[in-house]
């Protein structure tokens, strides 16, 4: 199979020997290196700054590059990120992490859709399968690749990713896409956008996703006959619908209002408790406002509320959440201040069944989170020399007071950035870690913060716009990791992590653009003596692959065809009992119209399937689907 997927990759190079003398060239919009290095983000700062100078480990996944892709779920356009773990443990559940940790419950990565956090304050992870956008309305995702706890707080231990979609004037008039395939047996999509008047630009949209059951069962001796039958019927179904409305003015600022409502359900349907499977459902309301009275200062205020209801077997989780934040910034002489204030406000209904040992104590609970930042951004020898100095203070209602500060420095040459950091960050303990009890007795309640130190080096190295190199190297320090004592939870691991992760893009020809994505990573940790953890340093080491490799071809044959080849590595997982392994992606693109697109896709092309994760798992299988893309 291996010879296969090479050749595969390299059917873009001889094919384009075939037309090198054609005049068929054209740009690859959106994702050259010239404009891709003219991007500016916001997720690193919470300000807008140009990605070539932001000085940490960045990736960003352009609108462009996604729609070559082909992918239909956020979770699938994130394989093709240095540093970053996804794993499909069932056909529609991921597990995704940076830097480690990975699991279905990974907890130290903070995933935001337009600066609203989508983790769970449940387990604090996310829910892949139930959290999905439109991708032709994503701008792009940003992902920050270490600690992002200065501007965004707990959780962001490991990284942040953010996906940010576009203003409502971008996408403008309709399309509508219907898809099938092997695995993702249907795709419907459609968005219409209008304006409204002069300075008002809306769209609606709606997409429906149903998707096959994964393969095989990967079982255990100890796995119980009603856990592989739920496995053995792992479908899914996904609703979901929402609009963007978007008012610009001078003298009002830029004022967005958005909001979803989404329904899913995997495995078996059903309705109450008794039968395996899930179901989730829930919607959210978001406003954004933003306004700059000088071209010195800016003000953003941030409002959202989320309505979400989880049910799988033997439990029911109901939960409403508001947010309020208000963040400003501020520049005078070489100083560029940023600093803001939050609030959160949680609530929710816990159900578990009686046939179930555990309970939480209490059902319902009220949380609140308390949060302040600051970050000043101090510029030196000619805006060359950069100090970035920051903390951020948080009072929760499990650990009570958290500061987590950080130090970024950075130096630009001509064509080069060199960048180091220090940064301090927390995880701390969910509603399930903290409140789990048996017979009466809590289990969690004297559990402490997981905390971090992260070092990082980085550079980032352009030669005459075409090539592109960005290396980041890291050395984290954990304390007080999480453990199930049996029959307690405590903080009796601690290790470190170091890795380094690297980037390197050709633009080969105007028309095609070459990318290595490579990282290599190194953890040891370990228990303190007497633990009686039920997960063992040694499996959580091995849940963690030592090298990831990307092979990604983006081609532009001619002004109506695309060829886009991606080839990736996976070392293996000895913890999860996972060799490594080779799988690869194709996608061609025909646009027989202007506005008309047809989109063939090949996924986890290789082998007939395969395991990525450990037991009570169903395999990932090939998948060959057709879309279908009509602009009006």
């Amino acid at each position: 199979m291996r010879p296969l997927l090479i050749g595969m990759f390299c059917t873009s190079l001889s094919c384009l020997a075939a037309t090198e003398h054609s005049q068929l060239a054209i740009d690859i919009k959106g994702t050259s290196l010239a404009e891709l290095m003219n991007l500016n983000i916001t997720s690193l700062s919470r300000k807008s700054e140009p990605l070539d100078k932001a000085p940490a480990a960045v990736y960003v996944l352009t609108n462009d590059e996604i729609k070559r892709m082909g992918v239909t779920h956020i979770a699938e356009a994130l394989r093709y990120v240095p540093g970053v773990e996804v794993v499909r443990q069932e056909a529609n559940k991921w597990a995704i992490s940076i830097r480690g940790f990975n699991g279905r419950s990974a907890n130290k990565l903070l995933v935001m859709i337009d600066g609203r956090s989508i983790y769970s304050p449940f387990f604090s992870g996310v829910l892949w399968e139930e959290k999905d956008v439109v991708l032709e309305d994503v701008e792009r995702i940003e992902v920050i690749r270490g600690p992002g706890g200065t501007t965004w707080g707990a959780n962001a231990v490991n990284g942040v990713i953010n996906i940010i979609t576009k203003d409502s004037k971008d996408t403008q008039g309709g399309f509508v896409t219907l898809g099938a395939g092997l695995e993702e047996r249907s795709l419907t999509q459609a968005r219409y956008g209008w304006r409204i008047d002069g300075q008002t630009t809306a769209r609606v949209y709606g997409k429906f996703t149903e998707r096959d059951d994964g393969g095989s069962v990967r079982g255990s001796a100890s796995a119980s006959p009603s856990v592989i039958g739920a496995l053995e019927d792992d479908g899914a179904r996904m609703r979901q619908t929402g609009f963007r409305l978007d008012r610009q003015s001078l003298e009002q600022g830029h004022l967005t209002l958005q909001g979803d409502l989404y329904q899913g359900d995997l495995g078996p349907h059903y309705h109450g408790l008794g039968s395996a499977g899930q179901e989730h459902d829930g919607g959210n309301l978001k406003l954004d406002w933003s306004y700059s009275p000088t071209a010195e200062r800016t003000h953003e205020l941030q409002l959202y509320y989320d309505d979400t209801t989880l049910e799988i077997e033997g439990l029911i989780d109901k939960r409403h959440l508001w947010s309020f934040d208000y963040q400003m910034l501020q520049r005078w002489a070489n100083h560029e201040v940023v600093g803001g204030i939050g609030y959160r406000r949680g609530s929710d209904n816990i159900d578990i069944s009686p046939l179930v040992p555990a309970e939480l104590l209490p059902e319902q609970r009220n949380e609140e989170l308390k949060s302040a930042f600051i970050q000043d951004d101090i510029a030196f020898l000619e805006d060359r020399l950069h100090l970035i100095l920051g903390t951020k203070y948080e009072r929760n209602d499990y650990s009570n007071e958290e500061w987590q500060p950080s130090v970024r420095t950075s130096y630009s040459f001509d064509e080069a950035l060199v960048w180091a950091a220090w940064s301090r960050a927390v995880r701390t303990p969910s509603r399930l870690e903290h409140d789990l009890a048996f017979a009466g007795r809590p289990l969690g309640d004297q559990l402490k913060p997981e905390r971090a130190n992260v070092y990082e080096l980085g550079w980032r190295q352009q030669w005459r716009e075409q090539w592109h190199l960005d290396i980041a190297s890291y050395w984290a320090e954990y304390e007080d990791l999480f453990t199930s004592e049996r029959p307690t939870f405590a903080n009796q691991m601690q290790g470190d992590v170091k890795g380094i992760e690297t980037s390197l893009s050709y633009q080969a020809r105007s028309n095609w653009l070459l990318r290595l994505n490579y990282s290599h990573a190194e953890m040891d940790l370990s228990v303190s003596p007497g633990s009686q953890a039920g997960a063992t340093s040694d499996t959580v080491e091995g849940s963690m692959p030592h090298d990831m490799l990307q092979l990604i071809s983006l081609w532009d044959i001619n002004p109506r065809w695309q060829l886009n080849t991606y080839l990736r590595y996976v070392d293996a997982l000895p913890g999860q009992d996972v060799p490594s392994y080779w799988a690869g992606d194709i996608s061609l693109l025909w646009r027989p119209l202007q506005k008309t697109r047809v989109q063939l896709v090949g996924r986890h092309l290789g082998h007939s399937e395969r395991f990525q994760w450990g037991t009570g798992v169903t395999a990932v299988e090939p998948d060959l689907a057709l879309y279908l893309t009509q602009e009006f």
